[in-house]
């Protein structure tokens, strides 16, 4: 029994974490090494140089996964390289006699200037290590040379960010909210089956999987924030830039609010159902399975069902202020879901409840 709740706990959670990870990782991470490998061949072939390590590095730091932009990565990583190159060869013009002094100038300059573009981490980490490089192997190896084996690893890097592998904007906020809008159903649906069964215990079951929900809900944060930047970034993004727009403002506008208020029905509903506040109201097992179902469609993207309409004798059904509070939460869900492209149709026959 410790087991199984430890598992439920600690494990299930953690093991869903790690999966969405590699998920979300390993398009970036195979994309990576396959452009290092072409970057490397294309400099050796084109550039002629021997070991074209630079080339195989940019292509990687251009695309490794986690990153908000490739393409701006990759712009940044060039313009970077090359603020280090300029540093670095004016340090040179220092007295050797004092190496340390020659370093710690060039990073210093290198990393002040390029913050100052405001181009992001890469620019002034890539402008420090380009002005060290530069003093400690020289400028036949770290100056034009390099900056060739840079720009041939973040064209390609820019190839397959830009045009070979671009993700789909819509895509990403699609299936960051996939993720949450699953969990909230399956939280719908402990709570059914606790009605159904009158089991205090699945209610409060039910309390935990919209509490881990949050984790999708901030999932779906970066998903938006990804996406924007994919339709500013890339050339496929700016073709679906506008309406990329509307969907994130709208997830951006209503997300939070279907998880707070779904949150809140489900630790009232736990609460009324393990203090045994008079019998649930008469509309309530009709209302939970429309909003699981809700849920799970929108989920999928499949036949979206219509929602039961809000009334105030719904409301005035429930015999006790307990379960009034829940139909009032699970009334800012369903005006939530509506705002998700559902409709309200009372004429639409509602399920039954099973005898």
């Amino acid at each position: 029994m410790l087991a199984k709740v430890f598992f439920n706990r600690f494990t299930a959670p953690l093991i869903e974490r790690i999966s969405f990870r590699w998920s979300s990782a390993w398009r970036d991470a195979l994309a990576s090494a396959i452009a290092a490998a072409l970057a490397w061949i294309l400099a050796k072939h084109f550039l002629g140089h021997v070991h074209p390590v630079f080339a195989a590095i940019s292509a990687v730091v251009c695309l490794a996964p986690g990153l908000p932009s490739h393409g701006k990565q990759a712009v940044g990583l060039m313009v970077g390289v090359a603020t280090g190159i300029i540093i670095g060869e004016a340090a040179l013009w220092l007295p050797d006699a004092y190496p340390l002094l020659r370093i710690g100038f060039a990073s210093f300059s290198a990393i002040a200037i390029a913050a100052l573009y405001g181009l992001g981490p890469v620019v002034a980490i890539q402008a420090g290590v380009s002005a060290i490089l530069m003093l400690a192997v020289g400028p036949e190896n770290a100056g034009v040379v390099r900056m060739l084996d840079v720009v041939m690893g973040a064209g390609v890097g820019l190839m397959f960010s830009q045009i070979l592998l671009t993700p789909n904007p819509i895509g990403i906020i699609d299936n960051s909210a996939k993720d949450l809008l699953e969990k909230l159903a399956k939280g719908f649906g402990k709570s059914l089956k606790a009605l159904e069964e009158n089991n205090s215990k699945d209610a409060q079951n039910a309390v935990l999987i919209f509490s881990r929900a949050h984790d999708s809900l901030i999932t779906l944060e970066n998903g938006i924030s990804s996406a924007r930047n994919t339709a500013r970034w890339t050339l496929r993004g700016r073709f679906v830039s506008r309406e990329v727009k509307d969907i994130a403002s709208r997830y951006e506008r209503h997300a939070v609010r279907l998880y707070a208020s779904a949150l809140l029905f489900s630790e009232a509903f736990a609460d009324a159902l393990r203090k045994e506040q008079g019998p649930p109201p008469a509309s309530l097992y009709e209302r939970l399975a429309n909003v699981a179902c809700g849920c799970a469609a929108i989920a999928s993207d499949g036949e979206k069902p219509m929602l039961i309409p809000v009334s105030d004798n719904q409301l005035a059904d429930a015999v006790s202020a307990p379960w009034q509070i829940c139909l009032q939460h699970l009334a800012t869900v369903e005006s939530a879901l509506v705002t998700f492209g559902f409709t309200t149709q009372s004429d639409k026959p509602a399920p039954t409840r099973p005898v």
